[in-house]
């Protein structure tokens, strides 16, 4: 996906903001870095372009020169200043596409449809390409597919959530206690680290929900973690939380997503609870990150940047027509 460059109507980016921003940023360990994003690709992906990036260089952004003699730069550091400086980028999209479905499920039933779109790792290889794919609930479905053959597809139903449990003091405040950390995204080099999260005060939803399940374990709550998918028109995007086992049923609690839809989606009020569960929104796949596509020709991989290439394509459909 391109995204247009420039930034969304609002304040006017002031040094005082790339400070203290790049002070954040600046707390991630260079070693967690990926220096491959190129100055075309900052401003097609993050929207930064490049009278911003030349600012943020000045200011201290790291960067590399590529074999090519090109500034390369990290694509987390630039998702990140992004989010915070209110930039139209792929992540700042896809968040506006959670908080849609977060209003839409409450307005009347629904379903969505979600096909996986993988791209072969392994392009020219003999013969058709074998996937694995790991689905909403735990299914395995193996596929042989051509070109021109359809993705699987998954229909999930969806509407207004039933109503939200009241969570009991301990494990409120917890969640309040999570959502004031500061968000920003990691690599999976370091967003488990639970030292990095309490010494910097930062984390990114995944990591945040260890720290969740680690505090509701000590106050005697049932837990379970769960990695899937948060479900949204057009493209669904793999997800991280934890669950809390209250009357008998497994409730999805996420104060960090949370925190980040009211925040940064115009469909979401700001004064939304971090507390709310994620209910409706995602779908479970398993307790932990597995591949949603394991191709045949290829090992599967260690780290989920470096899985083959998966498109969650997703279409709301509205009972008795389409939205």
């Amino acid at each position: 996906m391109t995204v247009a460059a420039g930034r969304a109507p609002g304040p006017a980016v002031t040094d005082a903001m790339i400070g203290a921003l790049l002070a954040d940023v600046a707390l991630i360990p260079d070693e967690h870095r990926r220096y491959t994003c190129a100055s075309w690709e900052a401003r097609s992906q993050h929207g930064v372009g490049p009278d911003l990036l030349e600012r943020l260089v000045r200011a201290g952004l790291s960067s590399r020169e590529g074999d090519d003699g090109e500034r390369r730069y990290d694509g987390l550091d630039l998702g990140n200043i992004a989010l915070h400086l209110g930039l139209s980028s792929v992540r700042r999209i896809a968040i506006r596409s959670w908080g849609r479905t977060w209003a839409r499920m409450r307005r009347g039933p629904g379903r969505h449809v979600l096909r996986y779109v993988p791209t072969c790792p392994d392009p020219g290889h003999p013969g058709e390409c074998a996937y694995r794919f790991a689905l909403p609930g735990g299914e395995l479905r193996e596929a042989v597919l051509g070109p021109l053959d359809e993705p699987p597809a998954v229909t999930l139903e969806c509407g207004p959530p039933p109503p939200a449990p009241r969570l009991p003091a301990d494990l409120a405040a917890l969640c309040h206690e999570i959502a004031e950390l500061r968000f920003y995204l990691l690599a999976e080099s370091i967003r488990w680290d639970a030292g990095f999260m309490r010494t910097t005060g930062i984390a990114d939803c995944g990591g945040s929900s260890t720290l969740l399940l680690e505090g509701a374990d000590r106050l005697g709550y049932e837990t379970r973690r769960s990695f899937g998918l948060i479900v949204a028109e057009p493209f669904s995007t793999p997800h991280h939380w934890g669950e809390v086992r209250l009357a008998g049923a497994w409730v999805p609690l996420d104060p960090m997503t949370m925190k980040v839809l009211a925040r940064w989606s115009p469909s979401v009020p700001d004064d939304t609870p971090v507390t709310r569960p994620l209910t409706g929104l995602v779908t479970r796949i398993s307790g932990e990150w597995v591949p949603p596509a394991t191709h045949g020709s290829t090992a599967a991989p260690e780290d989920p940047a470096d899985e083959p290439r998966v498109s969650y394509l997703t279409e709301y459909h509205a009972h008795g027509g389409t939205a």
